[in-house]
Protein backbone atom coordinates (compact mmCIF):
# COMPACT_ATOMS: atom_id res chain seq x y z
CA UNK A 1 0.00 0.00 0.00
CA UNK A 2 2.86 2.30 0.81
CA UNK A 3 4.23 1.71 -2.69
CA UNK A 4 0.90 2.68 -4.19
CA UNK A 5 0.77 5.83 -2.11
CA UNK A 6 4.31 6.77 -3.11
CA UNK A 7 3.27 6.51 -6.73
CA UNK A 8 0.54 9.07 -6.06
CA UNK A 9 -2.29 6.61 -6.51
CA UNK A 10 -5.28 7.24 -4.24
CA UNK A 11 -6.24 4.00 -2.51
CA UNK A 12 -8.14 5.19 0.55
CA UNK A 13 -7.15 4.16 4.08
CA UNK A 14 -5.03 1.13 4.75
CA UNK A 15 -8.01 -0.41 6.54
CA UNK A 16 -10.04 -0.36 3.30
CA UNK A 17 -10.59 -3.76 1.77
CA UNK A 18 -9.17 -3.96 -1.77
CA UNK A 19 -10.16 -6.86 -3.94
CA UNK A 20 -7.54 -8.91 -5.78
CA UNK A 21 -8.65 -7.55 -9.18
CA UNK A 22 -8.51 -3.97 -7.92
CA UNK A 23 -5.03 -4.57 -6.58
CA UNK A 24 -3.98 -5.99 -9.94
CA UNK A 25 -5.33 -2.92 -11.75
CA UNK A 26 -3.59 -0.60 -9.32
CA UNK A 27 -0.30 -2.45 -9.66
CA UNK A 28 -0.62 -2.29 -13.46
CA UNK A 29 -1.22 1.46 -13.14
CA UNK A 30 1.87 1.65 -10.96
CA UNK A 31 3.93 -0.24 -13.52
CA UNK A 32 2.72 2.11 -16.25
CA UNK A 33 3.65 5.10 -14.09
CA UNK A 34 7.11 3.69 -13.48
CA UNK A 35 7.58 3.02 -17.19
CA UNK A 36 6.82 6.63 -17.96
CA UNK A 37 9.33 7.75 -15.36
CA UNK A 38 11.89 5.25 -16.73
CA UNK A 39 11.45 5.17 -20.52
CA UNK A 40 14.73 3.33 -20.98
CA UNK A 41 13.79 0.43 -18.74
CA UNK A 42 14.42 -2.86 -20.52
CA UNK A 43 11.45 -5.15 -21.08
CA UNK A 44 12.21 -8.76 -20.22
CA UNK A 45 10.63 -11.89 -21.66
CA UNK A 46 9.12 -12.51 -18.23
CA UNK A 47 7.21 -9.23 -18.55
CA UNK A 48 5.76 -10.45 -21.81
CA UNK A 49 4.79 -13.78 -20.32
CA UNK A 50 3.06 -12.08 -17.37
CA UNK A 51 0.96 -9.74 -19.54
CA UNK A 52 -2.75 -10.28 -18.94
CA UNK A 53 -4.28 -8.75 -22.08
CA UNK A 54 -3.41 -7.69 -25.61
CA UNK A 55 -3.25 -3.98 -24.83
CA UNK A 56 -0.76 -4.50 -22.03
CA UNK A 57 1.31 -6.75 -24.28
CA UNK A 58 1.19 -4.17 -27.06
CA UNK A 59 2.37 -1.49 -24.62
CA UNK A 60 5.31 -3.64 -23.51
CA UNK A 61 6.37 -4.28 -27.11
CA UNK A 62 6.06 -0.57 -27.87
CA UNK A 63 8.30 0.18 -24.90
CA UNK A 64 10.87 -2.35 -26.08
CA UNK A 65 10.88 -0.89 -29.56
CA UNK A 66 11.18 2.65 -28.24
CA UNK A 67 14.17 1.57 -26.16
CA UNK A 68 15.67 -0.28 -29.15
CA UNK A 69 15.63 -3.52 -27.20
CA UNK A 70 13.20 -5.44 -29.36
CA UNK A 71 15.87 -7.53 -31.10
CA UNK A 72 17.18 -8.69 -27.72
CA UNK A 73 13.66 -9.46 -26.61
CA UNK A 74 12.78 -11.65 -29.63
CA UNK A 75 16.16 -13.29 -30.23
CA UNK A 76 16.31 -16.99 -31.06
CA UNK A 77 13.33 -18.94 -29.65
CA UNK A 78 12.02 -15.91 -27.76
CA UNK A 79 10.13 -14.87 -30.90
CA UNK A 80 8.12 -18.10 -30.75
CA UNK A 81 7.32 -17.38 -27.12
CA UNK A 82 6.10 -13.85 -27.88
CA UNK A 83 3.97 -15.07 -30.82
CA UNK A 84 2.50 -17.82 -28.68
CA UNK A 85 1.62 -15.26 -26.01
CA UNK A 86 -0.17 -13.09 -28.57
CA UNK A 87 -2.23 -16.06 -29.76
CA UNK A 88 -2.99 -17.10 -26.18
CA UNK A 89 -4.24 -13.64 -25.20
CA UNK A 90 -6.18 -13.39 -28.46
CA UNK A 91 -8.25 -16.42 -27.46
CA UNK A 92 -9.28 -14.57 -24.30
CA UNK A 93 -10.08 -11.39 -26.20
CA UNK A 94 -12.58 -10.26 -28.82
CA UNK A 95 -10.08 -8.00 -30.57
CA UNK A 96 -8.51 -10.18 -33.25
CA UNK A 97 -7.55 -7.15 -35.34
CA UNK A 98 -5.40 -5.82 -32.50
CA UNK A 99 -3.73 -9.23 -32.22
CA UNK A 100 -3.11 -9.19 -35.98
CA UNK A 101 -1.65 -5.68 -35.71
CA UNK A 102 0.71 -6.83 -32.94
CA UNK A 103 1.89 -9.80 -35.03
CA UNK A 104 2.29 -7.61 -38.11
CA UNK A 105 4.39 -5.19 -36.13
CA UNK A 106 6.57 -8.04 -34.87
CA UNK A 107 6.99 -9.29 -38.45
CA UNK A 108 8.21 -5.85 -39.49
CA UNK A 109 11.17 -6.11 -37.06
CA UNK A 110 11.75 -9.87 -37.25
CA UNK A 111 14.64 -9.52 -39.73
CA UNK A 112 14.07 -12.47 -42.01
CA UNK A 113 12.05 -14.55 -39.54
CA UNK A 114 8.65 -13.30 -40.68
CA UNK A 115 7.67 -16.82 -41.70
CA UNK A 116 7.48 -17.85 -38.04
CA UNK A 117 4.80 -15.21 -37.56
CA UNK A 118 2.87 -15.49 -40.81
CA UNK A 119 2.53 -19.26 -40.43
CA UNK A 120 0.33 -18.57 -37.40
CA UNK A 121 -1.87 -15.99 -39.16
CA UNK A 122 -4.84 -18.34 -39.55
CA UNK A 123 -4.85 -18.99 -35.79
CA UNK A 124 -5.72 -15.36 -35.09
CA UNK A 125 -9.13 -15.30 -36.77
CA UNK A 126 -11.77 -17.84 -35.85
CA UNK A 127 -14.20 -16.00 -38.13
CA UNK A 128 -14.30 -12.95 -40.37
CA UNK A 129 -13.31 -9.89 -38.32
CA UNK A 130 -14.94 -6.49 -38.24
CA UNK A 131 -13.77 -3.54 -40.29
CA UNK A 132 -10.06 -2.80 -40.20
CA UNK A 133 -11.05 0.87 -39.85
CA UNK A 134 -11.79 0.21 -36.14
CA UNK A 135 -8.06 0.16 -35.42
CA UNK A 136 -6.72 3.37 -33.98
CA UNK A 137 -4.11 4.47 -36.53
CA UNK A 138 -2.73 3.85 -40.01
CA UNK A 139 0.28 1.86 -38.78
CA UNK A 140 -1.92 -0.58 -36.87
CA UNK A 141 -4.16 -0.98 -39.92
CA UNK A 142 -1.15 -1.65 -42.12
CA UNK A 143 0.30 -4.25 -39.73
CA UNK A 144 -3.07 -6.00 -39.42
CA UNK A 145 -3.51 -5.98 -43.20
CA UNK A 146 -0.12 -7.67 -43.59
CA UNK A 147 -1.24 -10.56 -41.39
CA UNK A 148 -4.65 -10.79 -43.08
CA UNK A 149 -2.90 -11.01 -46.47
CA UNK A 150 -1.25 -14.24 -45.25
CA UNK A 151 -4.51 -15.84 -44.13
CA UNK A 152 -5.95 -18.65 -46.22
CA UNK A 153 -9.48 -18.58 -44.80
CA UNK A 154 -12.32 -18.45 -47.39
CA UNK A 155 -13.48 -15.01 -46.22
CA UNK A 156 -10.09 -13.36 -46.84
CA UNK A 157 -10.55 -12.50 -50.54
CA UNK A 158 -13.94 -10.78 -50.23
CA UNK A 159 -12.90 -9.09 -46.99
CA UNK A 160 -9.77 -7.65 -48.61
CA UNK A 161 -11.68 -6.14 -51.53
CA UNK A 162 -14.33 -4.73 -49.20
CA UNK A 163 -11.87 -3.19 -46.76
CA UNK A 164 -9.65 -1.79 -49.53
CA UNK A 165 -12.64 0.35 -50.52
CA UNK A 166 -13.76 1.07 -46.94
CA UNK A 167 -10.35 2.34 -45.76
CA UNK A 168 -10.22 6.11 -45.88
CA UNK A 169 -6.60 7.22 -45.57
CA UNK A 170 -4.51 4.20 -44.47
CA UNK A 171 -2.97 3.73 -47.92
CA UNK A 172 -0.36 1.16 -46.84
CA UNK A 173 -3.09 -1.09 -45.49
CA UNK A 174 -5.07 -0.67 -48.70
CA UNK A 175 -2.04 -1.64 -50.79
CA UNK A 176 -1.36 -4.70 -48.64
CA UNK A 177 -4.90 -6.01 -49.09
CA UNK A 178 -5.08 -5.32 -52.83
CA UNK A 179 -1.61 -6.70 -53.56
CA UNK A 180 -2.48 -9.92 -51.71
CA UNK A 181 -5.65 -10.29 -53.77
CA UNK A 182 -3.77 -9.70 -57.03
CA UNK A 183 -1.53 -12.61 -56.03
CA UNK A 184 -4.64 -14.73 -55.41
CA UNK A 185 -6.30 -13.93 -58.76
CA UNK A 186 -5.31 -15.79 -61.96
CA UNK A 187 -4.76 -12.56 -63.92
CA UNK A 188 -4.79 -8.78 -63.81
CA UNK A 189 -8.09 -8.71 -65.70
CA UNK A 190 -9.74 -10.92 -63.05
CA UNK A 191 -8.41 -8.65 -60.31
CA UNK A 192 -9.79 -5.49 -61.92
CA UNK A 193 -13.16 -7.14 -62.58
CA UNK A 194 -13.44 -8.40 -58.98
CA UNK A 195 -12.62 -4.97 -57.60
CA UNK A 196 -15.29 -3.42 -59.84
CA UNK A 197 -17.89 -5.70 -58.28
CA UNK A 198 -17.25 -4.14 -54.86
CA UNK A 199 -17.23 -0.46 -55.82
CA UNK A 200 -20.87 -0.11 -54.80
CA UNK A 201 -19.50 0.50 -51.27
CA UNK A 202 -18.40 3.93 -52.45
CA UNK A 203 -22.06 4.98 -52.47
CA UNK A 204 -21.92 4.78 -48.68
CA UNK A 205 -19.63 7.83 -48.68
CA UNK A 206 -22.15 10.66 -48.70
CA UNK A 207 -19.80 13.61 -49.31
CA UNK A 208 -18.82 13.69 -52.96
CA UNK A 209 -15.44 15.35 -52.26
CA UNK A 210 -14.53 12.62 -49.75
CA UNK A 211 -15.67 9.92 -52.17
CA UNK A 212 -13.53 11.18 -55.04
CA UNK A 213 -10.50 11.61 -52.81
CA UNK A 214 -10.92 7.97 -51.81
CA UNK A 215 -11.17 6.99 -55.48
CA UNK A 216 -7.94 8.90 -56.09
CA UNK A 217 -6.24 7.02 -53.22
CA UNK A 218 -7.60 3.72 -54.53
CA UNK A 219 -6.33 4.42 -58.08
CA UNK A 220 -2.93 5.45 -56.71
CA UNK A 221 -2.69 2.14 -54.83
CA UNK A 222 -3.54 0.22 -58.02
CA UNK A 223 -0.82 2.09 -59.92
CA UNK A 224 1.78 1.36 -57.22
CA UNK A 225 0.92 -2.33 -57.09
CA UNK A 226 0.79 -2.95 -60.84
CA UNK A 227 3.97 -0.93 -61.39
CA UNK A 228 5.97 -3.65 -59.59
CA UNK A 229 3.91 -6.63 -60.76
CA UNK A 230 4.63 -9.20 -63.46
CA UNK A 231 2.12 -11.81 -64.47
CA UNK A 232 -0.69 -12.78 -66.83
CA UNK A 233 -2.78 -9.88 -68.12
CA UNK A 234 -5.74 -12.16 -68.78
CA UNK A 235 -8.67 -11.61 -71.12
CA UNK A 236 -9.42 -8.00 -72.11
CA UNK A 237 -7.56 -6.12 -69.35
CA UNK A 238 -8.31 -2.83 -71.12
CA UNK A 239 -12.05 -3.48 -70.98
CA UNK A 240 -11.86 -4.50 -67.31
CA UNK A 241 -9.88 -1.36 -66.46
CA UNK A 242 -12.45 0.77 -68.24
CA UNK A 243 -15.23 -1.04 -66.37
CA UNK A 244 -13.54 -0.19 -63.07
CA UNK A 245 -13.20 3.45 -64.11
CA UNK A 246 -16.90 3.66 -64.98
CA UNK A 247 -17.93 2.01 -61.72
CA UNK A 248 -15.91 4.31 -59.44
CA UNK A 249 -17.20 7.43 -61.22
CA UNK A 250 -20.76 6.16 -61.59
CA UNK A 251 -22.05 7.72 -58.38
CA UNK A 252 -22.00 11.38 -59.38
CA UNK A 253 -19.46 13.93 -60.58
CA UNK A 254 -21.23 17.19 -59.72
CA UNK A 255 -19.19 19.25 -57.29
CA UNK A 256 -16.05 17.10 -57.62
CA UNK A 257 -12.69 18.85 -57.98
CA UNK A 258 -11.34 18.40 -61.50
CA UNK A 259 -7.78 18.11 -60.15
CA UNK A 260 -8.77 15.18 -57.91
CA UNK A 261 -10.46 13.39 -60.81
CA UNK A 262 -7.46 14.08 -63.07
CA UNK A 263 -5.07 12.53 -60.54
CA UNK A 264 -7.30 9.47 -60.22
CA UNK A 265 -7.57 9.05 -64.00
CA UNK A 266 -3.81 9.44 -64.36
CA UNK A 267 -3.22 6.62 -61.88
CA UNK A 268 -5.60 4.38 -63.84
CA UNK A 269 -3.67 5.23 -67.01
CA UNK A 270 -0.50 4.03 -65.23
CA UNK A 271 -2.18 0.61 -65.10
CA UNK A 272 -2.85 0.88 -68.85
CA UNK A 273 0.75 1.91 -69.48
CA UNK A 274 1.96 -1.12 -67.49
CA UNK A 275 -0.17 -3.42 -69.67
CA UNK A 276 1.56 -1.98 -72.74
CA UNK A 277 4.99 -2.46 -71.12
CA UNK A 278 4.25 -6.08 -70.27
CA UNK A 279 2.82 -7.01 -73.69
CA UNK A 280 3.19 -4.49 -76.51
CA UNK A 281 1.37 -6.74 -78.94
CA UNK A 282 -1.84 -5.86 -77.09
CA UNK A 283 -1.17 -2.17 -77.86
CA UNK A 284 -2.16 -2.86 -81.48
CA UNK A 285 -5.76 -3.53 -80.44
CA UNK A 286 -8.08 -0.59 -79.71
CA UNK A 287 -9.85 -2.59 -77.00
CA UNK A 288 -6.84 -2.05 -74.71
CA UNK A 289 -7.52 1.71 -74.72
CA UNK A 290 -11.22 1.48 -73.88
CA UNK A 291 -10.68 3.67 -70.81
CA UNK A 292 -9.93 6.64 -73.09
CA UNK A 293 -13.11 6.37 -75.18
CA UNK A 294 -15.26 5.50 -72.16
CA UNK A 295 -13.52 8.13 -70.04
CA UNK A 296 -14.62 10.89 -72.39
CA UNK A 297 -18.21 9.61 -72.27
CA UNK A 298 -18.23 9.16 -68.49
CA UNK A 299 -16.64 12.46 -67.50
CA UNK A 300 -18.26 14.54 -70.23
CA UNK A 301 -16.62 16.79 -72.80
CA UNK A 302 -15.81 19.65 -70.43
CA UNK A 303 -14.28 17.62 -67.59
CA UNK A 304 -12.47 15.35 -70.07
CA UNK A 305 -11.03 18.35 -71.88
CA UNK A 306 -9.66 19.77 -68.62
CA UNK A 307 -8.20 16.37 -67.81
CA UNK A 308 -6.38 16.18 -71.16
CA UNK A 309 -4.79 19.56 -70.43
CA UNK A 310 -3.40 18.56 -67.03
CA UNK A 311 -2.62 14.85 -67.49
CA UNK A 312 0.97 13.78 -66.84
CA UNK A 313 0.64 10.16 -67.95
CA UNK A 314 -1.37 10.63 -71.14
CA UNK A 315 1.70 11.70 -73.16
CA UNK A 316 3.22 8.22 -72.74
CA UNK A 317 -0.04 6.54 -73.72
CA UNK A 318 -0.27 8.79 -76.77
CA UNK A 319 3.23 7.72 -77.84
CA UNK A 320 2.20 4.06 -77.64
CA UNK A 321 -0.97 4.85 -79.61
CA UNK A 322 0.95 6.62 -82.37
CA UNK A 323 3.49 3.82 -82.63
CA UNK A 324 0.73 1.21 -82.75
CA UNK A 325 -0.96 3.20 -85.53
CA UNK A 326 2.30 3.29 -87.48
CA UNK A 327 2.66 -0.49 -87.17
CA UNK A 328 -0.89 -0.92 -88.48
CA UNK A 329 -0.21 1.48 -91.36
CA UNK A 330 2.92 -0.48 -92.30
CA UNK A 331 0.67 -3.53 -92.54
CA UNK A 332 -1.55 -1.55 -94.96
CA UNK A 333 -4.38 -1.59 -92.42
CA UNK A 334 -7.14 0.92 -91.73
CA UNK A 335 -8.66 0.81 -88.24
CA UNK A 336 -11.61 3.06 -87.46
CA UNK A 337 -11.71 1.86 -83.83
CA UNK A 338 -8.08 2.82 -83.29
CA UNK A 339 -8.82 6.19 -84.89
CA UNK A 340 -11.66 6.68 -82.39
CA UNK A 341 -9.20 6.04 -79.56
CA UNK A 342 -6.81 8.60 -81.05
CA UNK A 343 -9.59 11.18 -81.20
CA UNK A 344 -10.35 10.60 -77.51
CA UNK A 345 -6.67 10.97 -76.57
CA UNK A 346 -6.26 14.44 -78.11
CA UNK A 347 -7.94 17.74 -77.37
CA UNK A 348 -8.83 18.43 -81.02
CA UNK A 349 -8.78 16.82 -84.44
CA UNK A 350 -6.08 19.24 -85.59
CA UNK A 351 -3.85 18.31 -82.65
CA UNK A 352 -4.37 14.63 -83.42
CA UNK A 353 -3.65 14.85 -87.18
CA UNK A 354 -0.56 16.97 -86.57
CA UNK A 355 0.76 14.39 -84.10
CA UNK A 356 0.10 11.51 -86.53
CA UNK A 357 1.72 13.38 -89.44
CA UNK A 358 4.84 14.11 -87.38
CA UNK A 359 5.07 10.50 -86.23
CA UNK A 360 4.67 9.16 -89.78
CA UNK A 361 7.04 11.73 -91.35
CA UNK A 362 10.19 9.56 -91.47
CA UNK A 363 8.39 6.39 -92.60
CA UNK A 364 8.93 6.59 -96.36
CA UNK A 365 7.93 2.97 -96.85
CA UNK A 366 4.21 3.54 -96.19
CA UNK A 367 1.60 3.05 -98.87
CA UNK A 368 0.60 6.64 -99.77
CA UNK A 369 -3.11 5.84 -99.69
CA UNK A 370 -2.86 4.26 -96.25
CA UNK A 371 -0.62 7.01 -94.85
CA UNK A 372 -2.98 9.68 -96.14
CA UNK A 373 -5.95 8.02 -94.44
CA UNK A 374 -4.20 8.00 -91.06
CA UNK A 375 -2.73 11.49 -91.37
CA UNK A 376 -6.14 12.96 -92.27
CA UNK A 377 -7.74 11.35 -89.22
CA UNK A 378 -9.69 8.66 -91.08
CA UNK A 379 -12.94 9.47 -92.79
CA UNK A 380 -14.91 7.22 -95.11
CA UNK A 381 -14.48 3.48 -95.37
CA UNK A 382 -10.77 3.44 -96.15
CA UNK A 383 -10.61 -0.34 -96.18
CA UNK A 384 -13.22 -0.67 -98.94
CA UNK A 385 -11.54 2.08 -100.92
CA UNK A 386 -8.18 0.37 -100.60
CA UNK A 387 -9.65 -3.01 -101.57
CA UNK A 388 -11.18 -1.56 -104.72
CA UNK A 389 -7.94 0.21 -105.52
CA UNK A 390 -5.97 -3.02 -105.06
CA UNK A 391 -8.23 -4.81 -107.55
CA UNK A 392 -7.61 -2.07 -110.10
CA UNK A 393 -3.92 -2.11 -109.28
CA UNK A 394 -3.71 -5.84 -109.94
CA UNK A 395 -4.92 -5.30 -113.52
CA UNK A 396 -2.66 -2.29 -113.98
CA UNK A 397 0.35 -4.20 -112.69
CA UNK A 398 -0.09 -6.75 -115.48
CA UNK A 399 -0.33 -3.97 -118.06
CA UNK A 400 2.74 -2.36 -116.52
CA UNK A 401 4.70 -5.60 -116.74
CA UNK A 402 3.79 -5.86 -120.46
CA UNK A 403 4.85 -2.25 -120.99
CA UNK A 404 8.26 -3.00 -119.49
CA UNK A 405 8.71 -6.05 -121.72
CA UNK A 406 7.74 -4.00 -124.79
CA UNK A 407 10.20 -1.25 -123.91
CA UNK A 408 13.00 -3.71 -123.11
CA UNK A 409 12.42 -5.58 -126.43
CA UNK A 410 12.36 -2.40 -128.50
CA UNK A 411 16.12 -2.25 -129.04
CA UNK A 412 16.35 -5.96 -129.96
CA UNK A 413 13.51 -5.72 -132.48
CA UNK A 414 15.07 -2.67 -134.11
CA UNK A 415 18.42 -4.48 -134.49
CA UNK A 416 16.58 -7.45 -135.97
CA UNK A 417 14.81 -5.23 -138.52
CA UNK A 418 17.81 -3.11 -139.52
CA UNK A 419 20.67 -5.57 -139.10
CA UNK A 420 19.44 -9.14 -139.53
CA UNK A 421 16.75 -8.83 -142.26
CA UNK A 422 19.11 -7.37 -144.96
CA UNK A 423 21.61 -10.18 -144.39
CA UNK A 424 18.92 -12.88 -144.27
CA UNK A 425 17.08 -11.71 -147.44
CA UNK A 426 19.47 -13.24 -150.08
CA UNK A 427 20.09 -16.36 -148.07
CA UNK A 428 16.54 -17.39 -147.21
CA UNK A 429 13.67 -15.31 -148.65
CA UNK A 430 10.95 -17.43 -146.97
CA UNK A 431 12.47 -17.04 -143.48
CA UNK A 432 13.03 -13.37 -144.14
CA UNK A 433 9.31 -12.91 -144.80
CA UNK A 434 8.45 -14.66 -141.50
CA UNK A 435 10.86 -12.52 -139.47
CA UNK A 436 9.58 -9.36 -141.10
CA UNK A 437 5.98 -10.34 -140.17
CA UNK A 438 7.10 -10.90 -136.56
CA UNK A 439 8.67 -7.43 -136.46
CA UNK A 440 5.46 -5.94 -137.81
CA UNK A 441 3.32 -7.82 -135.28
CA UNK A 442 5.58 -6.61 -132.46
CA UNK A 443 5.16 -2.99 -133.58
CA UNK A 444 1.37 -3.33 -133.59
CA UNK A 445 1.37 -5.02 -130.19
CA UNK A 446 3.68 -2.36 -128.74
CA UNK A 447 1.40 0.37 -130.06
CA UNK A 448 -1.65 -1.21 -128.41
CA UNK A 449 0.14 -1.71 -125.06
CA UNK A 450 1.48 1.86 -125.02
CA UNK A 451 -1.98 3.18 -125.83
CA UNK A 452 -3.55 1.08 -123.08
CA UNK A 453 -0.85 2.26 -120.62
CA UNK A 454 -1.62 5.89 -121.41
CA UNK A 455 -5.31 5.22 -120.78
CA UNK A 456 -4.45 3.71 -117.39
CA UNK A 457 -1.99 6.55 -116.71
CA UNK A 458 0.99 4.19 -116.59
CA UNK A 459 4.50 5.03 -117.70
CA UNK A 460 8.05 3.74 -117.18
CA UNK A 461 9.72 5.35 -114.17
CA UNK A 462 12.93 6.04 -116.14
CA UNK A 463 15.18 4.71 -113.38
CA UNK A 464 17.21 2.15 -115.31
CA UNK A 465 20.93 2.35 -114.42
CA UNK A 466 20.18 4.89 -111.67
CA UNK A 467 22.05 4.55 -108.37
CA UNK A 468 20.13 5.09 -105.15
CA UNK A 469 19.68 4.10 -101.50
CA UNK A 470 18.03 0.72 -101.03
CA UNK A 471 14.44 0.65 -99.73
CA UNK A 472 13.00 -2.81 -99.32
CA UNK A 473 9.43 -1.60 -99.76
CA UNK A 474 10.14 0.35 -102.95
CA UNK A 475 12.64 -1.98 -104.64
CA UNK A 476 12.84 -5.63 -105.67
CA UNK A 477 16.32 -7.04 -105.01
CA UNK A 478 17.74 -9.28 -107.75
CA UNK A 479 18.07 -12.75 -106.22
CA UNK A 480 15.95 -11.84 -103.20
CA UNK A 481 16.31 -9.43 -100.29
CA UNK A 482 19.69 -9.22 -98.57
CA UNK A 483 20.25 -7.47 -95.25
CA UNK A 484 23.04 -4.92 -94.86
CA UNK A 485 22.75 -3.55 -98.42
CA UNK A 486 22.56 0.23 -98.51
CA UNK A 487 23.37 1.41 -102.07
CA UNK A 488 22.03 -0.22 -105.25
CA UNK A 489 21.65 0.46 -108.96
CA UNK A 490 18.58 -0.26 -111.09
CA UNK A 491 18.85 -3.15 -113.56
CA UNK A 492 15.17 -3.22 -114.57
CA UNK A 493 12.92 -0.17 -114.68
CA UNK A 494 9.73 0.29 -112.67
CA UNK A 495 6.29 1.51 -113.71
CA UNK A 496 4.58 4.56 -112.22
CA UNK A 497 0.86 5.21 -112.01
CA UNK A 498 -0.83 8.56 -111.59
CA UNK A 499 -3.99 8.32 -109.53
CA UNK A 500 -6.08 11.14 -108.09
CA UNK A 501 -3.35 13.60 -108.94
CA UNK A 502 -0.64 11.61 -107.16
CA UNK A 503 2.07 9.44 -108.66
CA UNK A 504 3.07 6.17 -107.05
CA UNK A 505 5.32 3.27 -108.01
CA UNK A 506 3.07 0.46 -109.22
CA UNK A 507 5.72 -2.01 -110.44
CA UNK A 508 8.88 -1.88 -108.34
CA UNK A 509 12.21 -1.46 -110.14
CA UNK A 510 14.60 -4.39 -109.85
CA UNK A 511 17.89 -3.42 -108.23
CA UNK A 512 21.31 -4.95 -107.70
CA UNK A 513 23.82 -4.13 -104.95
CA UNK A 514 26.63 -1.86 -106.02
CA UNK A 515 30.01 -3.58 -106.20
Amino acid sequence: MAQLKEAGIAVGSEDDLISGNDQLKLLRQLRSSEDKDQPGKEVALSDIESATDLRELNQLLTQAMAGRKIQTLIKESNLDTVVEKVIELNLESDDELLAAAILGRLAAVARGREKVIFERADEIFLEKPGSIETLEDGDAKSYAATVISHCSAPWTREYSYREALAIDSADNARRELLAANLAREPSLANWLAALSEHTGRLKEVSKIETRHRRVRRLASALADIVGQWRGDLGDDPGGKLSGLMKSVYAHGLDGAESSVIAEGMDSLLVVLRRCIELRFSMALYPELYAILVDGRRTLGAGLWGRYLERSETLAEVRSALLEASLVLARQDKFDNDMMAVLRAAFSSRAQMTNAITRHFAESKDLDPTVAEWWCKGGGGDGEKEQKAQRIRNSEDEKIGELLLKVEESQAVIEKLRSGVLPILQPLNPVLTKTVAQAVSDYREMAQVIRSLSRMRQLKPAGLRSERMEYNRRLHDMEGGHRSGVRHVHVVRDGVEKTFAGKTRMLVKPTVKPED
